[in-house]
């Protein structure tokens, strides 16, 4: 992902890491439904953490209230932090050929699914356990087809 100009370069190096931030916004979204994700610098480094609708109600933040309504989860977020000219929130869509944060937590469940099932949240999204579904047919029948010879 190119380098935003306007942005401070501890929001751009988080931004560098793309599958690392676009999978914390996803599952922020699948957890505790739309929101923004907070990074704020300190002495130990970049704080990433997820702002739920509700928090920027309580402020009465009407500005990022909106953005919350128009946003698309599946393929963009939000990221809200302190710049010199005072708070801002961006909406960072999916680079062109990039993966999508929905994508990105699919394939990283998917990851868990098999490796860590331990790692598993304990509440999966309906279309998840759909697909997951899906899948585990196709390899039934793959299996069944392939052992009689077709």
């Amino acid at each position: 992902m190119r380098q935003m100009k306007t942005l401070p370069n501890f929001v751009n190096e988080v931004l560098q890491e793309w599958d690392f931030v676009a999978f914390f916004a996803y599952d922020g979204f699948a957890t505790s439904g739309r929101g923004v994700v907070g990074l704020t610098r300190g002495d130990e480094g970049t704080q990433v953490m997820y702002g739920p609708r509700a928090y920027f109600e309580k402020l009465g933040d009407t500005k990022v209230l909106g953005m919350l309504d128009v946003y698309d989860p599946e393929t963009e977020f939000l990221v809200h932090f302190d710049a010199l000219e005072g708070s801002r929130t961006v909406r960072v869509r999916t680079p062109e050929n990039g993966r999508h944060p929905k994508r990105v937590w699919f394939f990283e469940m998917l990851r868990r699914a098999s490796e860590e099932p331990d790692e598993l949240p304990e509440h999966l999204p309906e279309w998840f356990i759909d697909a997951i579904d899906a899948l585990c047919r196709a390899r039934k029948d793959e299996a069944e087809s392939g052992s009689r010879g077709f």
